[in-house]
């Protein structure tokens, strides 16, 4: 289990002042932006999508989002925020957990589907496929906690 831990994608955010309240405590908004900062930084590792490129990740229709907040996050705190990714048909599932040191301060799940340019359903492009097969799904951490 340490191994897979250990070869799981992660990203490190720092917590900035304007993302806290007046007590210093990360804004439940921008949880979600975490989330998507640490998906984009996943598919950007994977060769999917190119920085130099913002319309090579504007594939993909976000369903749904959950997020489960377990202890605040503060400023200045280095987040570690993990993820992980399946396929569902033509929706990919990512999880995430973000961790300050050892300790999960929040878990969260995001839904996706691949759209066309006329904004309907399209297949799931091969490459994609390609890197979801590769990924390992440890446990799903939304229900377990």
């Amino acid at each position: 289990m340490l191994q897979l831990f250990e070869r799981m994608f992660h990203y490190e955010h720092r917590v900035q002042f304007y993302e806290t309240d007046l007590m210093g405590i990360v804004h439940h908004s921008n949880y979600l932006r975490f989330f998507e900062e640490a998906r984009v930084a996943w598919a950007h590792a994977k060769g999917l999508i190119d920085y130099q490129r913002p319309e090579s990740a504007a594939h993909f229709a976000v369903l749904s989002t959950q997020v489960k907040h377990l202890r605040p996050a503060l400023f200045g705190d280095l987040l570690k925020v993990q993820v992980q990714a399946r396929r569902e048909g033509i929706r990919v599932i990512f999880e995430y957990r973000i961790l300050r040191d050892d300790v999960v301060l929040a878990v969260g799940e995001s839904r996706h589907a691949p759209l066309g340019k006329d904004l309907k359903p399209i297949r799931l492009p091969e490459a994609m496929k390609t890197a979801l097969e590769k990924e390992s799904w440890t446990e799903t951490w939304l229900s377990n906690s």
